[in-house]
């Protein structure tokens, strides 16, 4: 092939090229692409050649061989459309997952709430379990307005006892969580991956969404049964 029809061959071919190469055409290829891309593999997974085959086919290589072809540039245009589409189909699920946890975290955390009610929530979990005492709530005012609430919902502890409680809880002045300790853990540090469950679960709620806890009673029911 002499060195005209050879360059002749070159700019044919790569201004072909270049006019496909729309973001349209990209994008319809892709999609085309990944339909077929199961049964594109098994085709060639099972596909044989013959001899003569593989010879037909290097000859036509040889025949067609293009040293460079200048190809426009389409890295950034096919990443602009597969973020599209993965944007498309991810951020709704997204958004129905915070949703939902939104909704769970409002229903958990009402504006305001009352200790006895807390106490309340904590006692159903031993109800049939005979009568007496189950629980442990334990209120302590102090000189500067604010109140210290020790809770336990698995243990009955003394006055004595009460650093031993799950739960220690600094109610300040308006009647929100100033500070909190759960199970020897701070509130304010991340320690697990997923939810947590029962007082715990709601006592993080409390917090996150700035609940009003409202010290109605010094001593409330701790006991289930008639006793």
């Amino acid at each position: 092939m002499s060195d005209e029809k050879e360059g002749g061959l070159h700019s044919l071919i790569s201004s072909a090229v270049a006019a496909k190469m729309t973001p349209a055409f990209i994008e319809k290829e892709i999609d085309s692409r990944v339909e077929k891309l199961i049964v594109e593999s098994i085709d060639r997974a099972l596909r044989t050649y013959s001899d003569t085959g593989k010879l037909i086919e290097q000859a036509i290589t040889d025949a067609l061989k293009v040293d460079r072809i200048d190809l426009p540039s389409y890295g950034n245009t096919v990443t602009g459309i597969l973020k599209v589409q993965i944007e498309e189909r991810v951020s709704g699920l997204i958004a129905g997952r915070l949703a939902d946890d939104m909704a769970e975290l409002l229903n958990l955390a009402p504006a305001e709430i009352k200790l006895s009610q807390i106490a309340d929530e904590m006692r159903k979990r031993h109800e049939g379990e005979g009568y007496g005492e189950v629980i442990t709530v334990i209120v302590e005012r102090n000189d500067y307005g604010s109140t210290w609430v020790y809770l336990d919902e698995e243990a009955v502890r003394s006055e004595r006892d009460k650093y031993r409680c799950d739960y220690r809880l600094l109610i300040g002045q308006d009647g929100k969580i100033a500070s909190a300790t759960l199970k020897e853990r701070d509130i304010k540090t991340p320690h697990h991956i997923g939810r947590g469950y029962g007082l715990d679960q709601k006592i993080r709620a409390f917090y996150a969404c700035g609940t009003t806890i409202t010290i109605d009673e010094d001593a409330v029911l701790t006991g289930v049964g008639d006793y």
